[in-house]
């Protein structure tokens, strides 16, 4: 590999213009952005460009489109492509611009959970396995990305995760009409979140507040809390009673998540819907909180190329197409993107080559410089190629009989653990499933329960002395690695999910958890588990449908204590034991 720094070139050369290659390659650095607000009655495109110290919107539009009927899937309609055409066709995208397409919020499924406080090299393991618990799908249907809201603090139970993912035939309904964009498109963003964006960053509201963004055929209610975040999408586009009804059943819903009281403060209004007056009207006569419209910009200046006048007017419209920008911008907060990953690696490439391109030039330059003198040893360094070639090739092939011997190893050894284990641990298996299964209430229903091995090393360390993790999120092993129970460094972890018809938490904490906490197995003195306790978030109101009688989903994880521990724990309620131990 030849190092530039330790290159010199000649002071002049003929044919080659450094000050143009200078010019060309802070062209390439620019940071252009446009948002592409994708509707079912029109397409809304905002561009921001970053200078220094200021963010500069220099271009919108609008492209309208008819309006789609009900019952008509307009991600699949033909007026989308074409108003992309025609949106091409009046404004220019240079190949160094960022373009992000919002997905509506009807389509994008969202769950927010809290995880184990662990690093960031962790923190993707551990999103995985949680993303495979919330998602109802199957993970090769969907693509799937993660937000962290909340940063790892000290003394605190864990970090806040929201979770977005949508179907894949969903996308590529998507990615079939905005075909024409490719392979500038960078991202996919939820329209919601893109909302949440810009309300971020141009610091549109102050405390607890609820956005509302009504399109032609849902609504998007976002909370924002300080660094909290939850959204909802319904499908109402009309501002009457029954919107009203389902704002302030989000508002009690969002209040029933948090830990501490939530006092809102106002309500912003974005969406063509809040063009009239008369809407605007209706929404302030059914809150008592503040209620204001999107209509002006705090932290986003306008250009000398936009007219001002028409981003005023519909300034209220543009809020996602602005959300949008700011993330290609990487001034969004939230930075999910739901583009599958090879289109995410298309982008990439075709955003390189200009650097590429540029690289290779000075490498042809380099090349015909150093040609006479190369050219003497060209002969010798082939022949050494080759026999390196030859030597590589021989490592890779043992290499690879090395993998191959190594796996079947494994696999052997795994197989030699799971005989080992069986022994050891049905017994309790029958006498652990019998005993929690006797102690559940009439008025409780267990809808699954799950057990796996986990290596302690992989959990943090939350007390020191006791060298355990209090934790309320496990990561299963693969079935392939089954451990040994009784191993030093294994712990079992056990679980169970249910519904309770009583509506209150006491009853489940006094009827489910006490007693699993107290819970011995043959006929032993001491609780047979440790760190019972319900996993934050898993409570829930879940409300049946035919005027059936709602109940509360929950999920109590515990880790089984190992038999050192339970020996211990007996000996030290022998009288004299302790004693006799320290003076020892």
């Amino acid at each position: 590999m030849i190092k530039l720094r330790q290159l010199r070139f000649a002071p002049k050369i003929r044919g080659f213009d450094t000050q143009k290659l200078s010019q060309a390659l802070k062209h390439y650095r620019a940071k252009t952005a446009w948002g592409l607000d994708i509707g079912s009655h029109a397409l809304k495109a905002v561009k921001i460009t970053q200078t220094s110290g200021a963010l500069l919107i220099e271009d919108a539009d609008i492209i309208e489109y008819p309006v789609f009927k009900p019952d008509v899937n307009f991600l699949q309609s033909q007026h989308i492509k074409e108003a992309i055409q025609i949106f091409l066709a009046k404004h220019h995208i240079a190949k160094t611009d960022n373009v992000l397409v919002s997905i509506p919020g009807q389509f994008v499924l969202s769950r927010f959970t809290t995880v184990p406080p662990v690093d960031k090299k962790q923190l993707k393991d551990v999103v995985s396995y949680e993303a495979k618990q919330q998602i109802p799908f199957d993970l090769k249907d969907i693509v799937w990305d993660y937000q962290q809201l909340s940063e790892q603090v000290p003394a605190t139970e864990g970090i806040e995760i929201g979770l977005f993912a949508s179907k894949r035939t969903t996308l590529d309904q998507i990615l079939t009409n905005i075909v024409s964009l490719m392979p500038g498109l960078t991202a996919l963003q939820v329209s919601p979140l893109a909302i949440a964006n810009l309300i971020f960053f141009d610091r549109q509201v102050d405390g607890p507040s609820i956005i509302i963004n009504i399109e032609t055929e849902n609504t998007d209610i976002v909370v924002v809390d300080s660094l909290h975040l939850w959204l909802r999408s319904i499908t109402l586009s009309t501002v009457d009673a029954d919107l009203v009804k389902e704002i302030q059943r989000s508002m009690e819903y969002y209040k029933s998540l948090t830990k501490e009281e939530v006092h809102f403060k106002s309500i912003l209004l974005m969406g063509n819907r809040f063009k009239d007056a008369n809407n605007v009207k209706f929404i302030t006569d059914n809150f008592t909180y503040e209620v204001k419209v999107l209509k002006t910009l705090n932290n986003l200046k306008l250009s000398d190329k936009i007219n001002p006048d028409f981003l005023n007017e519909n300034l209220v419209n543009m809020g996602v197409a602005l959300g949008l920008a700011l993330q290609g911008l990487g001034a969004g907060r939230i930075n999910i993107n739901l583009l599958p990953l090879e289109q995410i690696k298309a982008a990439e490439i075709s955003r390189k080559k200009p650097y590429a391109m540029a690289t290779l030039c000075c490498l042809a330059l380099i090349l015909v410089i150093q040609y006479i003198g190369l050219h003497i040893r060209i002969n010798h360094l082939r022949d050494s190629n080759n026999y390196h070639q030859n030597v590589l090739q021989n490592i890779k092939e043992l290499e690879k009989k090395y993998k191959s011997a190594e796996t079947l190893a494994q696999t052997y050894k795994s197989a030699l653990d799971l005989v080992s284990s069986i022994d050891a641990s049905r017994f309790f298996w029958m006498e652990a499933l019998d005993k929690l299964l006797s102690l559940i209430p009439q008025n409780v229903a267990i809808t699954s329960i799950n057990s796996s091995w986990l290596s302690a090393d992989t959990l943090q360390t939350k007390d020191a002395e006791k060298q355990t993790t209090k934790s309320n999120f496990f990561q299963a092993k693969k079935a392939s690695e089954p451990a040994k129970p009784g191993s030093s460094k294994k712990l079992l972890l056990m679980g169970i999910k249910g519904e309770s018809k009583e509506p209150r938490m006491g009853f489940i904490e006094e009827n489910v958890l006490k007693p699993l906490q107290k819970l011995s197995l043959f006929d032993q003195k001491v609780p047979a588990f440790k760190n019972v306790e319900i996993a934050p978030g898993s409570c829930r109101q879940i409300d049946r449908k035919n005027d059936r009688e709602g109940c509360i989903s929950f999920e109590i994880r515990w880790i089984v204590k190992s038999q050192d521990e339970i020996q211990s724990e007996t000996q030290s309620l022998i009288p004299g034991t302790a004693t006799a131990s320290v003076k020892s």
